[in-house]
């Protein structure tokens, strides 16, 4: 089964709540056994620290630090390892740099450690700022620039965009850097973070996401958010391994959740909160779009397809769906679900899929080339 797929019958279960960014073992637990990726992991992120010594900001100490972890995510998925526990390997590799620092302070371990302070989980700051006090007080050849690093805020400014399809998503925040967040959400399925960056401001921001998408980005341009059930895409991201991350996603993979954190914390503050977590599996009714599509075909095609497998075919369709996107299509969404429905081995949904795409399509007056790229996914 594909990593995407939830099989057609029986009735799925419903998703779990959100992962929390939290370590699952906190630094003062006791003794745990690593996976076996860890000890390499660890030893690869300690071998590139003196790669930090390049960095002149704060800014792109935070993003080499970022990249530094994305590599060691990257390369256990690519390798197949068993025990992929992002967390966990975060809280191994702050135990090792904080005890080596401790030791023998450097100005590359100094640097590691304030960009680990940046984009660490509650459960590991405390941790963190212990080692970086003591650290601190023991030297004083280390640079202070970097200290800038320890106390990053979201000051609640937050803007939105989608594609022309609408299954992509585009949220910048404004931090403490100075300078803006981006957010780069995948709609296609359930919700997923493609990627992110720090920019130095909203235009500059919107430029990159744009030339990211080319002509499916549209003329979209940033609004800010007054209603943050326009962000439930991204906060429906749960960060859990699927397999085929990429990258950019998983040099994101920890700066994203506490950068979530602290976008969360300030809109309270502005008595604007987000959307509480909810499943987005199971709470949908098929006839929504069942019945609709039965009447385009009725006019397309002169008959009716077998109304069960249509009712199939939207109930696994709408099933982990952002509900504002339900109706949207696109080459992404599509080949989402071919792996879903390809699962099945059933040539009738294989073939309902094809008019079904093109009916969205078509519902959603897309341009003609973006209405093709739609079409040939389907058909592939």
């Amino acid at each position: 089964m594909s990593p995407v797929s939830r099989g057609r019958k029986p009735k799925k279960a419903k998703k779990n709540k959100k992962q929390a960014t939290k370590p699952k073992v906190p630094l003062t637990a006791e003794p745990v056994s690593f996976p076996d990726w860890f000890e390499e992991g660890v030893e690869n992120v300690l071998g590139g620290v003196d790669g930090l010594l390049a960095c002149e900001t704060a800014r792109d100490l935070e993003q080499a630090t970022c990249e530094l972890l994305g590599a060691e995510l990257k390369r256990a998925i690519d390798d197949e390892n068993y025990g992929l526990d992002f967390d966990l390997f975060f809280a191994a590799v702050v135990a090792e740099v904080s005890a080596l620092a401790k030791a023998e302070p450097t100005e590359a371990l100094w640097r590691l450690l304030h960009g680990l302070l940046a984009i660490a989980a509650p459960g590991v700051e405390p941790a963190l700022r212990s080692a970086i006090a003591r650290v601190g007080s023991e030297s004083e050849s280390l640079s202070d620039w970097p200290r800038s690093l320890s106390d990053i805020k979201s000051t609640g400014e937050v803007w939105e965009m989608r594609d022309v399809y609408g299954t992509r998503l585009a949220v910048i925040a404004t931090y403490t850097y100075p300078g803006v967040y981006l957010f780069d959400v995948d709609l296609s399925g359930i919700p997923a973070l493609t990627g992110g960056r720090v920019y130095d401001d909203v235009e500059q921001a919107t430029e990159a996401w744009r030339k990211k998408l080319g002509d499916e980005a549209g003329d979209a341009e940033p609004k800010a958010v007054t209603d943050t059930e326009r962000l439930i895409g991204l906060a429906s991201c749960d960060f859990q391994v699927i397999g085929f991350e990429s990258r950019d996603a998983l040099d994101n993979w920890y700066r994203a959740q506490r950068r979530f954190e602290d976008l969360e914390t300030a809109l309270k503050k502005r008595d604007l909160p987000l959307p509480p977590y909810r499943s987005l599996f199971d709470d949908s009714d098929p006839a929504e779009m069942a019945r609709p599509f039965l009447e385009w075909h009725s006019e397309r095609y002169g008959g009716e397809p077998d109304p069960e497998a249509v009712e199939d075919l939207a109930g696994e369709w709408m099933d982990g769906l952002v509900p504002d996107t339900r109706f949207s299509v696109s080459p992404g969404r599509i080949g989402y679900y071919l792996d879903v429905i390809g699962d099945w081995r059933d040539p009738v949904a294989m073939a309902l899929l094809r008019k079904w795409a093109c009916w969205l399509a078509e519902r959603a007056d897309l341009p003609s080339p973006l209405v093709e790229r739609v079409v040939a996914k389907a058909t592939k």
